[in-house]
């Protein structure tokens, strides 16, 4: 997978201090920026990634069960998955977070399977440094890293279960949290992302 990390120092006031998963209301201290996709990725050249300074929203893809072997996938061919960085951001004033990875859950209207139909843990091994650092230092409490978040695994369940999903075409909606731990040992959950993704015939 692909990482591309930068920081934005946020002009406002960062949150400080310690806390758990339960202070984090709203994704304040560690949010959960949404995904994302390459700023171009053309066959043949090196993909520009997204950064803190231009990130192009990834808002969702059409797949097929059957060819379709993880999310994100390979849109243009070239061979590498495209799109799929999950965007994060630290803002506690003075201590790091460690990612440990995105909670996984789909849901699919209409199923035949108790919603959501999957569940999954992927794990990230993503250091976001505090929101606060000197002039002198560049910061880097955002990053955005390629996963894929649902794996081949899931895909395969979905597609060896499609007499219990709906005829397609459906959609399915992909809702994602990300955990971290900061340096006091503290674990922060982030706000959830929905992902929504539409299942061709």
């Amino acid at each position: 997978m692909r990482t591309a990390g930068a920081v934005v120092v946020a002009a406002c006031v960062a949150i400080a201090g310690c806390g758990n998963s339960g202070s984090n209301d709203n994704g304040v201290s560690f949010r959960f920026l949404g995904v994302f996709q390459e700023v171009q990725d053309t066959p043949g050249s090196p993909p520009v990634l997204p950064t803190a300074d231009n990130h192009p929203g990834d808002t969702g893809r059409e797949i097929s069960l059957s060819q379709t072997t993880s999310i994100p996938n390979d849109l243009n061919g070239d061979g590498d998955v495209d799109g799929g960085f999950l965007g994060m951001e630290n803002n506690l004033t003075l201590q790091s977070l460690n990612v440990q990875g995105v909670h996984v859950q789909i849901f699919i209207k209409g199923a035949r399977l108790p919603n959501p139909v999957a569940t999954d843990f992927v794990p990230l091994t993503i250091t976001l440094g505090p929101a606060q650092v000197a002039q002198t230092q560049t910061a880097t409490n955002e990053a955005f890293a390629q996963t894929l978040f649902v794996a081949p695994k899931i895909m395969a369940f979905l597609n060896q279960n499609q007499t219990l999903l709906p005829a397609t075409p459906f959609s399915m909606d992909i809702i994602m949290r990300l955990t971290a731990i900061d340096d006091a040992g503290d674990t922060f959950d982030s706000n959830e992302i929905t992902y929504t993704v539409n299942v061709l015939p």
